[in-house]
């Protein structure tokens, strides 16, 4: 499980606290639509329901983007997906029990009750946090361009953190430009932790780190200081893996558990596949007449298209796809996709949106080219135009592509080098937290973009 998801204990226990008051006030609605006491044996007759609280904090706890992620927008879709899937169980569930077991107005009114407060809750939280008397102080041990981009990082992407200070990793050889915190020696470390409380300090130097300050950081973890390294920083509050602090060897050690899977666990993965394509060809047969009809009314035939991709090992295979781009969408040869691409029509933009157009590669998945989660294969044009360009590229061809991906669900269309750069980072930091918890969380954000139509 990638830490960036380590959401804090604070948080999640005021997520069960907000559900059992949530779970409460349904049941006293519920009590005095029936004319029954709302007394504590009928609570007690009635404590299954308060099950509903850690289900609650249960279908919150995959949807988190970082740790930081409180803003209003990132808290509205977090609350509405995580009412959506106690909806969505609480409907699935209803049709088999018994008429009287689940009735609806309870969870109805759980559900109202414990969004709006787990709202009120997680924007109290979120601004409580960034205040300055509840910051966390950290320090960062560097002064040249990677303690800075690290500054900068967590200015923008830890507002629950207070940068106080830069420390030198080794003996000054030069003046040191300014820094958005005050400047000390590795020996004054020790008491800043003492006197500030610093409870997080992050590596980030262009050198070596000299012997001393590594044992004045070995003592400062004895003391219960975080010592975190760049980038382990970088994936905590990005959850992408930055290649571009990164020695060669270590990209490699980090995706090297791609490799490492045991064939019962590869079998497990299959399985889980040739699920997930038995399910998803179910779903494509009955809209099948329906799509293909309004793509041929919209372009034209063929309504499919085939293109060739590289997939697991760099091994080129035919991905298959509903056609939303007209017939000559490339006449200059291949171009890169984008978001808003004027090549494709009005109802092939509907259909990436809805990622519709991709029901066609569980027959991909089936055949064994793909998987159901994994980084989406590209072209081999592209992919020979990348590896030339981006080092470590090739590496996301250790495992098959997906249907979907980390990368697809967390950033948009990708019409450069640079955009690919930052594409092949949230793949390789896929393939090092690689699990089938981890592919499950993919796979349920990417039905929540579907439901939503804000694919990409």
């Amino acid at each position: 499980m990638p830490r960036a998801w380590q959401t804090p204990l604070s948080v999640h226990l005021g997520d069960a606290a907000v559900a059992v008051v949530a779970a409460l006030v349904a049941l006293w609605v519920w009590s005095r639509i029936d004319g029954n006491p709302f007394t504590v044996a009928f609570v007690r007759g009635h404590a299954l329901w308060f099950l509903l609280a850690p289900a609650w904090v249960a279908v919150l706890g995959p949807m988190h983007r970082s740790p930081a992620a409180l803003s209003t927008s990132q808290t509205v879709t977090l609350v509405a997906q995580g009412a959506a899937t106690v909806a969505g169980f609480y409907v699935a569930a209803y049709f088999v029990a018994p008429r009287d077991l689940l009735p609806r107005l309870v969870v109805l009114n759980f559900l109202a009750v414990v969004s709006a407060m787990t709202f009120a809750w997680r924007m109290t939280y979120g601004r409580l946090s960034t205040t300055e008397a509840h910051r966390i102080p950290v320090a960062v041990v560097g002064t040249g361009s990677k303690a800075r981009a690290l500054a900068h990082l967590l200015q923008e992407a830890a507002p629950d953190k207070k940068l106080v200070a830069f420390v030198y990793a080794d003996s000054p050889a030069a003046p040191v430009p300014p820094l958005p915190a005050p400047l000390i020696a590795a020996g004054d470390l020790p008491q800043l932790a003492a006197d500030r409380r610093v409870s997080e300090v992050f590596l980030a130097p262009d050198r070596r780190i000299a012997p001393e300050l590594l044992r004045i950081l070995v003592d400062a973890q004895e003391r219960r200081v975080d010592v975190v390294p760049l980038e382990t920083a970088y994936e905590r509050l990005l959850e992408r893996l930055p290649i571009q602090h990164l020695e060669g060897s270590s990209v490699l050690a980090s995706v090297a558990h791609a490799k490492r899977a045991t064939p019962v666990s590869e079998l497990v993965h299959r399985l889980v596949d040739l699920i997930a394509g038995c399910l998803g060809s179910a779903v494509l047969l009955p809209l099948l007449p329906v799509i293909g009809f309004a793509v041929w009314l919209d372009i034209g035939r063929p309504v499919f298209f085939v293109q060739e991709r590289v997939g697991l090992a760099g091994r080129s295979f035919r991905l298959l796809k509903f056609r939303t781009m007209r017939h000559d969408a490339e006449p200059d040869g291949p171009r890169w996709a984008s978001a808003a691409d004027s090549r494709a029509s009005w109802f092939g933009r509907l259909l990436r949106r809805s990622h519709l157009d991709e029901l066609p590669q569980f027959w991909n998945v089936l055949r064994g080219e793909m998987s159901l989660v994994g980084p989406r294969p590209e072209r081999p044009e592209f992919v020979d135009d990348l590896v030339r360009h981006i080092p470590h590229y090739r590496e996301r061809l250790l495992v098959r592509p997906g249907l979907t991906g980390w990368a697809q669900i967390n950033y948009p269309y990708g019409g450069s080098v640079h955009e690919a750069l930052t594409k092949l980072e949230y793949d390789l930091y896929y393939m090092k937290h690689r699990s089938p918890w981890f592919d499950a969380v993919i796979a349920w954000r990417t039905l929540w973009t579907m439901v939503t139509f804000n694919g990409r």
